[in-house]
């Protein structure tokens, strides 16, 4: 008899990334880049990409990054946008879910834009930065 060990993730985190810009206009822009960046992902993504961490991005990757000034997102920061999200905004306000830990293309874009970030655990606080009671909250 064999036994089967192995390491998996649940993707359980239910995060809540909070962007906070000065103005409509900034968030609205953030919106329009997390769109295009959704894009680029899904036109880039390959299944074996994680076991070839030592591979350049495709030159065309690079490119698109360069023509919207993002030159600190790299191909990880990128295959954020792959994964299961949802993004909304209201007024100066975007807020990002995600089951995913590894938010750091959604933080540089936020911060990039220039805006605040507040990363907050679904499990243990409410949508409005209130802690959830023991009672469910």
């Amino acid at each position: 008899m064999r036994i089967w060990r192995s390491y998996g993730s649940e993707h359980s985190m239910d995060l809540l990334l909070i962007g906070t810009f000065i103005t409509v206009a900034d968030a609205e822009a953030a919106i329009e880049r997390m769109e295009e960046l959704k894009t680029l992902a899904d036109l880039a993504w390959s299944d074996s990409d994680w076991r070839n961490q030592n591979e350049r991005m495709p030159r065309t990757l690079t490119d698109e990054l360069a023509r919207l000034g993002l030159y600190d997102m790299g191909r990880a920061d990128v295959d954020n946008y792959a994964f299961d999200h949802s993004v909304e905004r209201s007024g100066a306000t975007v807020r990002i879910r995600t089951e995913e830990s590894e938010i750091q293309g959604f933080v540089k874009l936020v911060l990039h834009l220039g805006g605040r970030v507040e990363v907050l655990s679904g499990h243990h606080w409410n949508d409005d930065g209130t802690p959830k009671t023991a009672t469910g909250g």
